[in-house]
């Protein structure tokens, strides 16, 4: 037990107070004590050696033995314990108890948790619901319009030809593709693509300067791929943990991504945006790096 103690202990970030991120612990040069990324940069000096002038780098081990250690999911009702790294997932897309918030005006923002969300949706929105389930199966290559064509004619239904697909450029999104420099990439555990290649741009003070090959921040041409493949709108990337993300019209040079990833963080409901207010790490990254690696995107 005290082995464990010291271990976590070492790994706790000294100004936060909790055990480092797994997407930003850094180290500093000075007496090498771990610490979030995102904390340090606020504080000089340094909170254990009180020195004045040091550099951090990524705590590439520690992020590894963070992203291993096994954490409850924090959702009320739900048991489930999963490692750090997968947490964030697990809470997106896998928790039953992961809350959701109707978008109804009408609900004033109710919400429930995602096991009794179908429940709430039939409960007080049948009808709306028999009304528009029809579109979830609607398939956007053909759009019909009506249009009179003189006034003395019938109206006539015009068939406008399907827009190009990005699938006639671009390779199957599941098969090996290239990017824009040549490179072949793959989809890595983010669901991104990565080439392996050097990233261009910026240096990130988060990764270690290659494009993957599985995980975090890619090169400008992978992310045009994550962009073309999804069929993302213009304005939108895809951050480092693997979700789409894009600025709103409140807070127009910050990107949010909308995920409940954010619990921790006693200033927000949980959720990364998604209009104003706090952003989640991997969007914070995407906002450093958009200009000088993706501003032609």
């Amino acid at each position: 037990m005290a082995d464990d103690d010291n271990v976590t202990l070492s790994l706790t970030c000294a100004i936060c107070l909790d055990i480092a991120s797994v997407d930003n612990a850094v180290e500093t040069s000075c007496c090498h004590h771990v610490f979030c990324l995102p904390c340090i940069e606020k504080v000089k000096p340094c909170p254990t050696c009180r020195t004045e002038n040091y550099q951090t780098t990524p705590a590439y081990f520690a992020r590894r033995f963070i992203g291993n250690l096994t954490v409850a999911c924090p959702n009320d009702g739900c048991t489930v314990k999963v490692s750090r790294s997968n947490l964030a997932n697990h809470q997106a897309i896998h928790c039953y108890y992961s809350p959701i918030t109707c978008p109804d005006p009408e609900c004033q923002n109710f919400k429930c948790a995602k096991k009794f969300f179908l429940e709430h949706l039939t409960n007080k929105h049948e009808q709306f619901l028999l009304n528009n389930y029809e579109k979830l199966w609607q398939k956007p290559e053909t759009i019909e319009r009506m249009t009179i064509v003189q006034s003395n004619e019938k109206p006539q239904i015009h068939v406008e030809a399907p827009a190009p697909s990005n699938n006639d450029v671009f390779d199957d999104r599941l098969e090996r593709t290239q990017n824009k420099f040549g490179q072949y990439a793959r989809l890595g555990s983010t669901g991104k693509f990565y080439c392996g290649g050097e990233l261009d741009g910026c240096r990130c003070s988060c990764c270690n300067g290659r494009c993957g090959p599985s995980n975090g921040c890619n090169c400008s041409g992978c992310m045009l791929l994550d962009v073309q493949k999804r069929q993302l709108p213009s304005g939108w990337l895809v951050n480092r943990d693997g979700a789409s993300a894009r600025c709103s019209q409140v807070e127009t040079t910050k990107f949010y991504c909308g995920r409940m990833v954010m619990t921790h963080d006693t200033r927000t409901d949980g959720y990364c945006g998604p209009t104003n207010g706090e952003q989640c790490m991997a969007c914070q990254k995407l906002n450093e790096q958009r200009d000088q690696r993706y501003g032609e995107i």
